[in-house]
């Protein structure tokens, strides 16, 4: 693999693993054809996600806010090729808005959007008459739905540690010396607080439909904690327990 820092190789590697060994088998399952799909990662990080969804041969695109971690996804792609640039989704104009895709993914990018309601109207934009949005994210009231995990000190191995007061929750990770825009994002998807049940009233009122939906008691995600991904079952179709109980969820989400 090309020189870099052993950490964002780590990173690299997990996302090509959560997509390859998760979402590309999902989305098979769905039906969605990747191979010669014309195929955008909004938020695609350091780009393992991106890599996984060439090598099924799907034609992909992909930026991200993050300058260095579009430079370390430039570096990781190897030979690849794959068109990568630096875009923020809340600019008047986006990376690659002159072409139409068969499939837009955001892997969990969603929840940290204000105003979500617009955010998923550009993303529309984005897509060919019969192209299909694939969103993921952890439910908020979820054990770990702030992304806490990210905290340096014991707080951020405790579940439900983000459903504490606000302020709570602010303070006693700064007394800790935590990174500050660690506790930014924190208080930021305090502030959202996006379930299952508010997502899925936002994707209605943009004219857009559910197509198909996958909760997880155990999220993919947590492959890298050495965890193996555990389906919810029906539990992931019960209000209020889903919200508590899956810890991601994935959706695909098509126009009306």
């Amino acid at each position: 693999m090309p020189n870099q820092n052993s950490h964002t190789q780590e990173y690299w590697q997990y996302e090509y693993d959560v997509s390859a060994r998760s979402m590309i088998p999902l989305l098979l399952e769905w039906g969605v054809t990747l191979d010669q799909a014309d195929v955008i990662d909004v938020g695609c990080g350091e780009g393992g996600g991106v890599c996984s969804l060439h090598d099924r041969g799907a034609r992909i695109v992909g930026f991200d806010i993050d300058l260095h971690r579009v430079e370390a996804a430039k570096t990781l792609q190897g030979d690849r090729n794959i068109p990568l640039t630096v875009g923020n989704l809340y600019d008047e104009a986006l990376p690659f808005q002159e072409k139409r895709f068969d499939l837009v993914i955001l892997h969990d990018v969603f929840e940290h959007l204000d105003d979500k309601k617009a955010m998923l109207l550009k993303l529309g934009a984005y897509l060919k008459p019969d192209g299909k949005i694939m969103i993921t994210f952890p439910p908020y009231y979820s054990a770990y739905g702030a992304h806490q995990q990210h905290l340096q000190s014991t707080f951020g191995r405790m579940p439900f540690f983000h459903l504490l007061p606000g302020a709570i929750s602010w303070l006693l990770p700064r007394m800790k010396g935590e990174h500050p825009h660690v506790i930014e994002e924190l208080q930021k998807l305090w502030r959202n607080k996006m379930g299952m049940t508010k997502f899925e009233s936002i994707v209605e009122q943009c004219g857009f439909t559910v197509k198909e939906m996958q909760a997880y008691l155990i999220s993919p995600n947590h492959i890298r904690f050495g965890l193996k991904p555990i389906s919810a079952g029906v539990v992931g179709t019960i209000p209020i327990l889903r919200e508590v109980c899956c810890t991601g969820v994935v959706y695909l989400l098509a126009r009306r």
